[in-house]
């Protein structure tokens, strides 16, 4: 019974298949206090967990975190609560577009989006037009009561591991000779 409750789920994935995910090879976040750290309230404790799991997967696939000035990508995320408006807020800032991202799995398998309360989102936008071309969707199922920190920065780790796999295109040489 515990290792159900542990084990990976899969996440899912749409991107635009117009842009080169190929040619990235920084990304950065957009600053604490600018106008995407008011999409959502969640606590500091929350986001330092989430940006900290995005920056061990990102470096373990070969990705250098840059300035925002210099990045190639941008990368931003939301996580699902009760408050359908809070996540409206979130896509119309970072122009997310369903019908533009035509590739991955959610495209080509018709897959549902799970974005009930608990999930999390993971955008890489273009910085140059501000604009989601990747967006993956992970059901995180934290549960407050009891789960430690340690639990939740676990299950936080695991499912951006799982979502950052499905990015088009990997930079680490032993997983695209394995590919």
């Amino acid at each position: 019974m515990l290792s159900g409750c542990t084990a990976y789920q899969p996440a899912i994935s749409k991107y635009q298949t117009n842009f080169n995910f190929s040619k990235v090879s920084s990304y950065a976040f957009y600053k604490r206090n600018s106008e995407f750290g008011q999409f959502q309230n969640i606590s500091y404790t929350t986001r330092n967990s989430i940006e900290l799991a995005i920056e061990q997967v990102l470096d373990k696939n070969g990705f250098i975190y840059n300035t925002l000035d210099d990045a190639d990508i941008v990368v931003t995320y939301h996580l699902v609560n009760e408050n359908t408006k809070e996540l409206l807020t979130y896509n119309n800032g970072v122009l997310y577009c369903s019908l533009c991202l035509r590739g991955g799995e959610a495209q080509a398998d018709k897959k549902q989006w799970q974005t009930k309360p608990g999930s999390l989102i993971i955008d890489v936008l273009d910085p140059e037009k501000k604009r989601s071309v990747w967006r993956s969707v992970y059901p995180l199922k934290i549960n407050a009561k009891t789960d430690n920190s340690r639990e939740v920065q676990l299950k936080i780790y695991r499912a951006i591991d799982a979502m950052i796999d499905k990015y088009p295109h990997s930079r680490d040489a032993s997983k695209a000779n394995n590919a």
